[in-house]
């Protein structure tokens, strides 16, 4: 018989094994597969956010030296314009102007003529003042030029004719007389630029006048576009900026560090035809090599600043990541290999107790960690529960099954009906559904009834995932909150009350303003809700309008009950109960914007009303409806100075009080009144009025 069991084990030991190595095979296969694609996509992404960091940084850096050149050039212009505004050369120039292409005449004066006020007398006080100018603000040549393209006052004595750009850029200015600037060229002294400047005559104010000349001022540009250009530390080593210049259509390099000065840029590079040089993988400036580069034009001038980055320096960083990425993959694919193989050899081993004991020592240790987290449970107030996707409790702590009047053994297998009854399972089920259905915690708020006892809880709901990720219950904690609740609501009811007392204290001292306040609550409660105004600004209304006429108080009785007009002066005292009530429930905690409300409801949109003359959206929204309905309700009350008016009548007057309350208010007001709440409302006035009147 021992013979036979060996013969009988031995093939299915074999084919065990077989399977485990096939499937070993299988597993490391498909690490080898999932690492290949996780490497991929982790260097694509590595990739596309290497390009984004590179287009933000040349974007920031070709905007920063773009605001550089920009500041430089309205420098210029700042100096440029102190000169063509000033009345002496303006009015030169004009004079200059009414000889027309015949300045030869100018220079005959001067060699003729001795009167101080002569063009040709003024010519060399002209000219120093232009080189005074030039030489202080750092320009190196300068020269004014007539609309003949005429040069007549120069700081330079050997004047040479101007080039065919220089003149196509003063008729530029002429015709549109706005700065200009030319392009870089080269010089003995290094690279130059030219600026251009309109003149106008002296009367001109502002309004289009044609210029009578044209300012041309020269500017060394070497040392400044190496100082913009140069690196910057926020570049990427290998970054390097570029300054390009069209002339005539074809682009130069402009390199004021390099003998030549400026360099054609290679066809390669391609063409620039808008203010912006996407960012893109073109050929380099100087190589046919390709790179990342970013462009934007200066305005008025036909400069684009270039960013640009070798594509190799660039990647440089990349290719670590990829070379890196592939290391740990190739680690990855080992560290599993290797795993594998262990694993097998511990399964076909003869190590069989070993293992036994460690799988022993694993369930001891996690029965030592349940009876951990099992004495937790033991001991916290709050109840704890487990459902799974049935509604049937797996689980609950001692403190929720004490509370119910089970065992704990007797919960389990239960649901919220057996426990809690059906309406209250109801309600319990609506937010197991929506935790469900968004797989994420929600927390509510529950009256709920255990052992015929109401108990009002704050219910925390979170999905409860197995291992496999996978949605397999509900992990409810119940906390009981009734005390804070209770004491809440004390708080609120105390706080009612004494609203109440202070709103029958008013009305006893002003006999007019028994049931204002009532009346005003209502109708300003029916009035916020009709245009769909929050809870908060419902309540803040209901607070305000118990505590309106709080201030009056403080009112002298003999100007609160005055049966004629009051005088200026009581008219003042009696706009003081705004501030009163301010003083009074000023340190009063509402929690809402109660004492605003009180203090503006006797303010105008118009801005006319008091206590602070607030006009418009200044007045919050609360604040606006209190005060339309209570001068309503003082309308169609009696007061000490005159009897109750009908509500049409009083309609009619707020109609005719659109500068003073919202119009649409006035309007749901109206609206309002035709409801059965306004029939039921006007009823309820109809009667007190009669009684005043008679």
């Amino acid at each position: 018989m021992p013979t036979k069991k060996n013969d009988y084990e031995l093939p299915v030991t074999q084919d065990k094994r077989s399977r485990l190595k096939w499937f070993g095979i299988a597993v490391l296969s498909a690490i080898v597969v999932i690492s290949a694609f996780i490497s991929f996509i982790h260097i694509k992404n590595e990739e596309v956010g290497l390009t984004k960091r590179l287009e933000k940084q040349q974007t920031l850096l070709a905007s920063a030296r773009l605001e550089s050149i920009n500041n430089w050039l309205q420098a210029m212009v700042e100096q440029g314009d102190r000169l063509i505004n000033a009345d002496l050369f303006r009015l030169f120039a004009s004079e200059v102007d009414l000889l027309g292409e015949n300045i030869g005449s100018l220079y005959a004066e001067e060699a003729t003529q001795a009167d101080d006020s002569s063009l040709a007398q003024q010519l060399p006080m002209m000219r120093n003042l232009l080189e005074e100018f030039s030489s202080y603000a750092g320009f190196s040549d300068g020269r004014i030029i007539n609309r003949f393209g005429q040069t007549y006052i120069a700081t330079n004595a050997n004047v040479t004719a101007l080039t065919q750009e220089q003149l196509n850029m003063v008729n530029d200015v002429l015709k549109n007389p706005t700065v200009h600037f030319s392009t870089v060229r080269n010089s003995s002294n290094g690279l130059v630029f030219d600026m251009f400047l309109p003149i106008f005559p002296p009367e001109f104010e502002g309004e289009y006048t044609k210029p009578i000349s044209v300012l041309m001022l020269s500017k060394l540009a070497s040392g400044k576009i190496t100082e913009i250009i140069s690196s910057s530390p926020l570049a990427t080593q290998g970054n390097t900026t570029h300054l390009i210049q069209k002339q005539n259509g074809t682009l130069q390099d402009i390199l004021p560090w390099k003998p030549e000065g400026i360099a054609a840029v290679p066809p390669s590079f391609g063409k620039i035809d808008a203010d912006i040089l996407p960012f893109s993988l073109r050929a380099t400036l100087n190589t046919t090599a390709k790179g990342y580069s970013y462009g934007i034009k200066v305005p008025n001038i036909d400069w684009w600043v270039i960013e640009e980055i070798d594509y190799n320096v660039a990647r440089a960083e990349l290719t670590d990541t990829i070379q890196t990425t592939i290391v740990i993959a190739l680690l990855t694919i080992g560290a599993f290999t290797l795993f594998l193989f262990l694993f097998w050899w511990l399964l076909v081993s003869q190590d069989n107790k070993k293992i036994a004991n460690n799988f022993r020592e694993l369930a001891m240790t996690i029965k030592e960690q349940k009876m951990f987290l099992d004495s937790i449970n033991d001991t916290i107030p709050d109840y704890i529960a487990l459902k799974d996707n049935n509604g049937i409790y797996q689980y609950v702590n001692p403190a929720f099954a004490k509370a119910v009047g089970r065992n704990v053994e007797d919960m389990n297998g239960l649901d919220d009906t057996a426990i809690f009854g059906y309406a209250t399972a109801n309600r319990l089920a609506s937010s197991d559904q929506l935790v469900n259905m968004s797989e994420q915690p929600i927390t509510i708020t529950e009256k709920i009834f255990l052992q015929s006892q109401r108990y009002i809880m704050q219910i925390s709901k979170a999905p409860f995932f197995d291992g496999e990720g996978k949605l397999n219950g509900i992990v409810s904690v119940f906390r009981d909150i009734t005390s804070a609740v209770e004491a809440e609501e004390q708080r609120k009811l105390a706080e009612q009350q004494t609203i109440t007392a202070l709103a029958s204290t008013i009305e006893h001292i002003d006999p007019y303003l028994g049931g204002h306040t009532r009346m005003l609550e209502s109708l300003s409660i029916e009035l916020a809700r009709s245009l769909n105004m929050s809870d908060a600004e419902v309540s803040t209304i209901e607070a305000a309008a118990n505590l309106s006429q709080i201030g009056k108080l403080f009112v002298p009785r003999e100007i609160l009950l005055k049966p004629g007009a009051l005088t200026p002066e009581e008219k003042i005292e009696m706009e003081k109960h705004a501030l009163h009530a301010k003083e009074v429930l000023g340190n009063i905690d509402f929690g809402l914007p109660v004492v605003e409300t009180v203090t503006q409801m006797n303010e105008k949109m118009d801005g006319s009303g008091y206590p602070e003359h607030l006009k418009g959206n200044d007045i919050i929204p609360p604040a606006k409806l209190l005060g339309l309905t209570n001068t309503f309700c003082a309308l169609i009350r009696p007061r000490a100075y005159r009897p109750a008016l009908s509500v049409a009548k009083s309609l009619d007057i707020l109609k005719e009080m659109e500068n003073f309350y919202d119009p649409e208010m006035i309007a749901a007001l109206e609206r309002l009144l035709t409801t059965r709440f306004g029939e039921d409302f006007i009823e309820g006035v109809s009667a007190p009025q009669q009684t005043v009147a008679l």
